[in-house]
């Protein structure tokens, strides 16, 4: 075989082996290559785990720190026979968010080891301090409740990094009235963003002399325009036993209207 032979057969070998990578490799890699992502149930890229961590939106358990109740949740009568139940929760996560966080409140009586009521629901739980409110509600055979617990469902608590900007509500001109008689109280809501601001979840909390809620309430803004202000009132319909000695107003900014009960 002469020179020319051997290389006119290493050209067409090259060409071939070309064509093969272009009509071949190259189309397989493309079909059954998946690049990993954070929803693929792997451990890879820069993630910390399973699909969370690193570049993904999802952090990991590890990384986030457990959601703090503030003092005991509280179980406030409103009347005979109906009750509500509050409480200050704080994120200590400033850059993550948990979309529907389950949980569930325990009713105890005075003498009971076994709940006497158990109320499951969720929430938003935003960056920083929010509350919780569940109410009004009756007990099985009119049974008192005297005390309650929080318990979170581990499983809901997925923690969503989230670096945006809230919009700015400020709470002015806080009066409470008729504590004697019918409970009530107004302020305002300003909206002090350049944004309009949508799903305004407003909780209101009294304090005692001990520094312990002994009543809230809640109310709702469908949505504020950038400078506008809007009144809201709070109300309650029997006199108040014990004194106000701090009132403080929970606002927060619900994703969707999905979230309003």
């Amino acid at each position: 075989m002469n020179k020319w032979s051997r290389r006119r057969k290493r050209i067409i070998v090259s060409l071939i082996f070309i064509g093969f990578i272009i009509l071949v490799a190259i189309p397989a890699y493309l079909i059954f290559y998946k690049p990993p992502t954070c929803f693929d149930n792997k451990k890879n890229k820069d993630e910390t785990g399973i699909d969370c961590g690193g570049s993904c939106q999802l952090l990991c358990t590890a990384e986030s720190l457990p959601l703090i109740i503030k003092g005991d949740p509280q179980v406030l009568k409103v009347k005979e026979g109906v009750y509500e139940v509050a409480a200050l929760v704080e994120n200590p996560n400033s850059n993550a968010e948990i979309y529907r966080a389950k949980y569930f409140i325990r009713l105890y009586g005075a003498q009971s080891i076994a709940p006497i009521k158990i109320i499951e629901s969720e929430t938003f739980v935003p960056r920083g301090t929010f509350a919780i409110f569940e109410g009004p509600f009756t007990t099985p055979d009119g049974r008192i409740p005297l005390r309650a617990t929080i318990e979170w469902q581990e499983s809901s608590l997925q923690w969503k990094k989230s670096n945006k900007v809230v919009p700015k509500l400020k709470v002015s001109d806080k009066v409470l009235s008729k504590e004697d008689s019918n409970p009530r109280m107004e302020a305002h809501v300003e909206n002090v963003s350049l944004d309009i601001i949508s799903n305004i979840d407003i909780i209101a909390l009294l304090y005692n002399d001990k520094g312990t809620i002994f009543a809230a309430s809640k109310t709702f803004i469908d949505n504020l325009k950038p400078g506008e202000s809007a009144p809201i009132i709070f109300r309650w319909p029997e006199p108040f036993s014990e004194k106000a000695i701090n009132i403080e107003i929970i606002t927060r900014i619900l994703p969707d209207k999905s979230f309003i009960r």
